[in-house]
């Protein structure tokens, strides 16, 4: 754990935010470069509730995220920005079995459908004003979500991107429904709050100086 998580830790105990972390999402961060199927996060427990932060560094990036689930399984999927520095309209597209076919005349959703092999697409529409919520002492902008019973059994993706092309920063995914603490709660809260209060754009480490 780096020193900036140490005392990030140190103020959530001395705050008493620990306590709240239990009734929330399940924390985490991905920065990782998600750019198509095969980099996709695969999120190994897909019905726990997850706030997932993540970012989109560069103009036009689009995250990729699988979920392997069973017939019946709820396939919650909602949106949410951080209300901090770099927070981001981000909206997604759901791509997988048993969905609606993709509309012939949204040629960006047939092109992903056909890269995720996947015969049915939803396009998720944010809300035009989203809700303000906080969870475990953070603030976020709720956009909505797709929830539906998984109508068969296979690997759905998600794809993440900014409303605004032209736009980078912050957003949570909030994918499934089942709360429960586990014990890496706590880091993933760290990195969380590590997120909120970074800088965005961030900003090139110095050099070190010459000796």
């Amino acid at each position: 754990m780096q020193p900036i998580a140490i005392a990030t830790a140190a103020v959530i105990l001395a705050t008493g935010l620990l306590p709240a972390v239990a009734a929330a999402h399940a924390p985490s961060v991905d920065t990782a470069e998600r750019s198509g199927p095969e980099s996709a996060l695969v999120l190994e427990d897909p019905t726990l509730s997850r706030a997932l932060g993540a970012t989109i560094a560069v103009p036009g990036e689009r995250d990729w995220y699988r979920m392997d689930l069973r017939a019946g399984d709820p396939l919650i999927v909602g949106m949410t920005a951080p209300i901090a520095a770099g927070e981001i309209a981000a909206t997604f597209v759901l791509l997988g079995p048993g969905l609606p076919p993709p509309d012939p005349a949204d040629a960006d959703l047939v092109a992903l459908a056909t890269e995720a092999g996947a015969t049915g697409a939803l396009r998720f529409q944010p809300l035009a004003e989203p809700r303000v919520e906080n969870h475990a002492g953070l603030g976020f902008r709720n956009y909505g979500q797709i929830s539906m019973e998984t109508p068969v059994d296979g690997a759905y993706h998600v794809v993440a991107f900014a409303v605004d092309p032209a736009a980078t920063g912050k957003y949570v995914l909030a994918p499934g429904l089942r709360e429960e603490f586990g014990p890496d709660a706590m880091d993933g809260y760290v990195a969380l709050v590590e997120l909120f209060l970074a800088e965005w754009p961030p900003q090139p480490e110095a050099s070190p100086a010459a000796g």
